[in-house]
C-alpha cells in the first residue's frame, strides 16, 4: 500500500513541476539550440541593472578558444556601458549550451562581465535578436558610439 502512494505521489509531484522555485518566469530557451532547456529570464528592470552594457549590435567576425566562443559585434546604439564602436562579448559554452549569435545578425545585448572585465552573456540572458525585443520601447532613444 505504501508503495503505490510514493508511486502516486512521485506522478504528481512530476506532473505539476515540483521543486522549481523562482521569482522570475520560466520559459523555454529561445537563446539556445537545446529548445526543451527551462530557463528563468530576469526581468526588464532585473535584467538592465545586473548588466554591465545593453547595447544593440551586429556580429561582424567570431572565434573560438576552449570552450568559449568569441564575437566582435559592432555598436548600433548602446544604452549601458558599450560606448566604443566594437565590443567583444564571451559565452561559455557546453554539451548542453552552444551561443546561439550567427555572423551578420543583430541583436540586443545584457551583458555582464567577469573578474578580468570581460562581457559575457549566459544562457539565460535576456538578450535575443534586435527585431523581437519587447524592450526597445523601454530603453528609449539610445547613444551612438565614439
Amino acid at each position: 500500500m505504501k508503495i503505490r502512494f510514493y508511486i502516486a505521489l512521485a506522478v504528481v509531484f512530476s506532473a505539476i513541476g515540483f521543486g522549481f522555485s523562482s521569482n522570475f518566469p520560466v520559459t523555454e530557451s529561445a537563446n539556445s539550440f537545446n529548445p526543451g532547456m527551462k530557463c528563468a529570464i530576469p526581468n526588464f528592470q532585473t535584467a538592465y541593472r545586473e548588466s554591465k552594457a545593453v547595447f544593440i549590435g551586429e556580429v561582424v567576425g567570431e572565434e573560438k578558444n576552449g570552450d568559449t566562443r568569441i564575437f566582435d559585434l559592432k555598436v548600433e546604439k548602446y544604452w549601458k556601458g558599450a560606448n566604443s564602436k566594437r565590443v567583444r562579448v564571451y559565452v561559455y559554452e557546453t554539451a548542453r549550451y552552444q551561443a546561439w549569435f550567427k555572423e551578420g545578425g543583430r541583436y540586443l545585448i545584457y551583458a555582464g562581465s567577469d573578474a578580468d572585465g570581460k562581457l559575457r552573456v549566459g544562457r539565460c540572458s535576456r538578450s535575443r535578436d534586435a527585431d523581437d525585443a519587447e524592450d526597445l520601447p523601454k530603453l528609449g532613444k539610445g547613444r551612438s558610439p565614439r
